[in-house]
């Protein structure tokens, strides 16, 4: 529950942040984009414990936690507007993980372009979201607070059209079954189109 306060906290908060950033004098500037990447989930805790083998003294560990490491389609949208924009995004990734085999996350981001005057534009982010683990017969872990930061650059092929290089790292929840917080490491390149 604490989880979805954060998040309703920060999805209020946006539009404000947005308004102050767009009210420096800046045009406003729109990039979409559409990235692919890996996906390479770790998780923080060694073990698990089975309940089936608990006893008045105890659970002990019983499984290691396992990820696959596989691809992530990654999308969304920056409204930017001097060195300072706000995305939001979604991405799917097939990974496996305890009779789970898709991960959708959802995020919103603050990025920071450290400078726009060349042709390539380095920049930072960081921001908030929610992952959910799912699987066959529609069942889902539910979705589980997560947040990420990172960096990479945009550079510049034409007036409306760049290259994204960027990597990310999601720190955040994982199926319920696992204790712990879970870092999923995402390295990622794809095309951005940029509307003035």
């Amino acid at each position: 529950m604490r989880t979805k306060g954060i998040i309703a906290a920060w999805l209020l908060l946006l539009p404000f942040t947005c308004t102050i950033a767009c009210g420096q004098g800046n045009p406003l500037n729109v990039d979409i984009f559409v990235e692919g990447g890996g996906s390479f989930i770790r998780n923080t805790t060694p073990y698990v414990y089975c309940p089936a083998v608990c006893t008045p003294s105890g659970c002990p560990p019983c499984l290691s936690p396992s990820f696959s490491n596989a691809g992530r389609l990654f999308t969304g949208a920056r409204l930017r507007t001097g060195h300072d924009a706000i995305e939001a995004s979604y991405s799917y990734s097939p990974n496996q993980a305890s009779g789970y085999n898709r991960l959708n996350l959802f995020s919103f981001n603050y990025v920071r372009y450290l400078w726009l005057r060349s042709k390539v534009q380095p920049f930072a982010t960081i921001g908030l979201g929610a992952n959910r683990f799912s699987g066959p017969s529609n069942t889902s872990s539910g979705f589980d607070f997560v947040w990420n930061y990172g960096g990479g650059a945009d550079i510049v092929l034409q007036r409306h059209l760049a290259l994204r290089l960027e990597i990310r790292d999601y720190v955040g929840g994982q199926p319920s079954s696992f204790n712990g917080t879970s870092h999923n490491l995402v390295p990622s390149a794809g095309i951005v189109f940029r509307f003035r």
